[in-house]
């Protein structure tokens, strides 16, 4: 009987490790495979885990000393699980590469709301962070809530526990000793994820100005607050609710290797707009995926954007102003002239524009001689569905369309 040896069963379950309910049934199946799926079940086991069972998990890998310091102080609720379950078979949290710090604060709170932001609460969040930091656990994603203190870089072995730390996740009025502390131990990072409002970007991204990926979200603040700010190894920019001088300033900061920006949840005026265009063609020459909000007045600008990053292969083009006269037609006419050769995968969002089957013939036209075309439109299209159906399978039987989507959501730069 042939038999798979274990690094391809790894091979095959880590292409499984969005799918949980497969490798859970997995795991019964004999004790090699269970092997081989705990460790990728307890990745990270914050995002799928039911938070009481998780904790009791957690609860069960306590020394002694530390189930003693917490009876002590009447913990009676915690320690009380160790009667119900046996000592666990695996070392569960060696396993783990995600640390979500707030998941912990939520867990023991929800267990016991007396213990919401009491000091009996930050013993026993304490004990449990000592449990995870230490020097045989290595993190690659850390995730701090806002208002968090407490001082994790000076735990026993979170040099070694954070060295290999490559994304951090953080909110408002973090201690900023910590983020000192984890910039000289944590010289691997390479995204940050920014939930802050405020000036509180500046005191964070000073510390980490070598990432090749930010994000930001919900942010206030003005452009004059990062003008001395460099970020030289940016890569990726994603912003949502993020003002445009901003988000300007930037992408002036970085040093031409941005290769995917996406800008969301911000509304444009027509010469906001236009400097956000002219910023990203002016300093981002090696760009490769851009989702943006477009207002017509801006038509030759998004010309000037096709022709001069010529690396572009997928563009998000978001139309949400109704005020705007849009002539749909003239837009297809300047994608299929102007586009770059890499450039065949486009996704549009027009939320108050109706697209005549008209208006895609003309499209599908003029792109004749181009890579057959990814198209995607997040909201349906309002034809007749069979005329629509033809349209589509003539202009893909002759080549000119690969794949076209009408009206399924899908992941930014995603063409199902």
């Amino acid at each position: 009987m042939f038999k798979l040896n274990r690094d391809i069963l790894y091979l095959v379950f880590e292409e499984l490790q969005n799918d949980n309910k497969t490798l859970y049934s997995c795991l019964l199946v004999n004790k090699t495979w269970c092997e081989i799926i705990v460790p990728i079940l307890w990745k990270n086991p914050w995002k799928c885990q039911k938070e009481e069972l998780l904790l009791n998990v957690i609860m069960l890998h306590l020394s002694d000393e530390s189930r003693n310091n917490l009876r002590n102080n009447d913990f009676n609720f915690l320690t009380n699980s160790y009667q119900k379950y046996q000592k666990p078979f695996f070392d569960y949290i060696s396993f783990c590469r995600h640390l979500h710090l707030n998941a912990i604060k939520r867990m023991i709170n929800n267990n016991n709301n007396n213990y919401e932001n009491s000091k009996k609460s930050m013993v026993i969040q304490y004990e449990i962070f000592n449990l995870f930091i230490n020097k045989n656990t290595k993190f690659t994603h850390l995730y701090i809530p806002k208002q968090f203190d407490c001082l994790i870089h000076l735990i026993p072995g979170a040099d070694q526990c954070f060295s290999e730390l490559e994304y951090l996740f953080c909110q408002t009025s973090i201690n900023e000793n910590i983020l000192i502390g984890l910039t000289d131990i944590c010289r691997s990072i390479k995204a940050v994820k920014l939930f802050v409002d405020n000036n509180y970007i500046i005191k964070v991204l000073s510390f980490f100005v070598n990432i090749k990926s930010l994000e930001l979200l919900n942010y206030r603040m003005t452009s004059d607050h990062i003008e001395n700010l460099p970020l030289p190894s940016l890569q990726v920019l994603k912003a949502k609710g993020i003002p445009i001088n901003v988000l300007e300033r930037l992408i002036e900061n970085t040093s031409g290797l941005l290769t995917e920006i996406r800008i969301d949840g911000i509304s444009h005026n027509e010469i906001n707009n236009k400097r956000i265009i002219q910023a990203i063609y002016q300093y981002c020459p090696n760009l490769k995926y851009l989702k943006i909000v477009f207002r017509y007045s801006n038509i030759l600008e998004l010309k000037n954007l096709l022709i001069n990053c010529n690396f572009l292969c997928g563009l998000f083009i978001l139309i949400n102003n109704m005020e705007d006269v849009f002539d749909i037609d003239y837009l297809f006419e300047i994608l299929a002239k102007s586009s770059p050769i890499n450039l065949f995968k486009f996704k549009f969002k027009f939320r108050y524009r109706p697209v005549k089957l008209e208006s895609l013939k003309s499209f599908f036209d003029n792109w004749k001689g181009r890579h057959p075309m990814y198209l995607h439109f997040i909201k349906k299209l309002e034809n007749n569905i069979d005329d629509l159906i033809d349209l589509i399978e003539e202009y893909k039987t002759i080549g000119i369309i690969k794949k076209f989507n009408n009206g399924l959501d899908c992941k930014d730069f995603e063409w199902i």
